[in-house]
C-alpha cells in the first residue's frame, strides 16, 4: 500500500545532534543558516511511503526470508509484520547537491536536515501504525532496518523488491545495496501478542539537549 507520508514540526535538536552538537556555543548566526535550510529543506520534500503488512510464523516474515538472529528477536511473539519504505525524493537530493556547489556550510546543514526529516517520516509513520496495531489489541515494536545489528545491509535489496519501491515510490538500490535517493528508509515492525520493551528516545528530544552538562563531557543521563 502507498501511504500519505506526513512530516510534523523539525526537530532542531535532532538536527544539532547530526552536526554533531556537544555542548559548543551556537551562534546567532549559525542559528539563522539552521533555520534557513530546514525551511528549505521542508519546502523542498516530495515524501513518499509504501508498506506492506505481511504474517510472521515464528519470528520469521512470510514470503522474505532474512538473516541474522536480532530481526528474527525483535519479531518473536509478533503475529505481523510491517514492512515500509520511505523517501523525501529526487527533489531532495537534487537540493543536497545545490547546496554543496553553493556553501560547505549550507551543505552540511542540509544534508543534517533532511536526515532529520527522513526521521520525522518514519516515526509519524510508526505512530500511525501503532495505532493500528492497538485497535487489533497488539503491541508495535520498535523499527530495526538493514544494517542494524546482524540483519545485513543486503536486506535493503529484498525489501525494497518485495514492496516495488522503484515503481511505486521512485526508490532504488544499488549493487552496493545502497538507497537512491540517499534520504530514504526502509524498515521492519512487528504486532506483538506481548507488549515490548521500547528503546528510549535519545538526547535529541531532551528539553535540556542545549544545556546539559553530560553532553559537554561527551556523555548521557540514560546509561
Amino acid at each position: 500500500m502507498i501511504k500519505k507520508a506526513r512530516i510534523s514540526k523539525p526537530n532542531t535538536n535532532e538536527i544539532l545532534m547530526y552536526l554533531g552538537y556537544r555542548g559548543q556555543e551556537i551562534t546567532a548566526d549559525i542559528k539563522d543558516q539552521i533555520k534557513r535550510c530546514t525551511a528549505e529543506a521542508l519546502s523542498c520534500c516530495n515524501p513518499r511511503l509504501v508498506y506492506k503488512i505481511l504474517p510472521v510464523y515464528s519470528g520469521q516474515i512470510d514470503t522474505l526470508p532474512l538473516e541474522g538472529h536480532d530481526i528474527q528477536a525483535l519479531l518473536e511473539s509478533s503475529e505481523k509484520a510491517v514492512v515500509f519504505a520511505a523517501t523525501l525524493g529526487s527533489e531532495a537530493e537534487s537540493l543536497l547537491m545545490r547546496s554543496g556547489v553553493k556553501s560547505m556550510s549550507d551543505a552540511l546543514i542540509m544534508d543534517a536536515a533532511l536526515s532529520s526529516v527522513i526521521e520525522n517520516v518514519c516515526d509519524n509513520f510508526e505512530e500511525d501504525m501503532r495505532q493500528v496495531a492497538k485497535s487489533e489489541g497488539l503491541y508495535l515494536t520498535d523499527r530495526y532496518s538493514p544494517g542494524y545489528g546482524d540483519l545485513p545491509l543486503t536486506s535493503q535489496t529484498l525489501l525494497c523488491e518485495l514492496l516495488n519501491t522503484h515503481r511505486r515510490i521512485g526508490l532504488t538500490v544499488t549493487p552496493n545495496h545502497l538507497m537512491i535517493p540517499r534520504k530514504s528508509v526502509t524498515a521492519i515492525m512487528g504486532m506483538s501478542v506481548k507488549e515490548p520493551t521500547l528503546r528510549r528516545k535519545g538526547c535529541e528530544v531532551c528539553s535540556m539537549f542545549l544545556n546539559c552538562d553530560y553532553r559537554k563531557e561527551g556523555k548521557i543521563c540514560n546509561g
